[in-house]
């Protein structure tokens, strides 16, 4: 059914039932509109989306390519990360990230 509006004061009907009878009526000046039950609906059922991704592994990172055993967890892949330079004179800051636990490590150059 679409949204009927009243006649009277151009407001928003609401559906009601009375002794198995179905009727719009309007709040605000009382004018009340039979209608044929198979044109109410009373209730609807919401249909929600099919979440893409489902099913697919979760705990594992699939860029976790490189061979390098994690401090924390012991997992033996890890993604490599390069982070770029800021300056002219830095080396790039270079982070090894576990497939598993995302536990990252910074290799390269130990600065004291």
């Amino acid at each position: 059914m679409t949204i009927k509006f009243c006649k009277k004061c151009k407001t928003l009907l609401n559906p009601l039932e009375k002794e198995g009878r179905f009727f719009l009526e309007c709040k605000k000046c009382g004018f009340v509109d039979e209608v044929k039950k198979n044109l109410l609906i009373t209730s609807e059922k919401i249909k929600r989306p099919k979440k893409i991704g489902e099913g697919s592994v979760k705990d594992k990172d699939i860029f976790a390519t490189y061979n390098h055993i994690c401090k924390k967890c012991g997992y033996d892949k890890a993604e490599v990360i390069d982070m770029g330079i800021f300056y002219s004179d830095e080396d790039n800051l270079i982070f090894l990230k576990c497939g598993k636990c995302g536990f990252s490590e910074r290799i390269g150059r130990k600065v004291s």
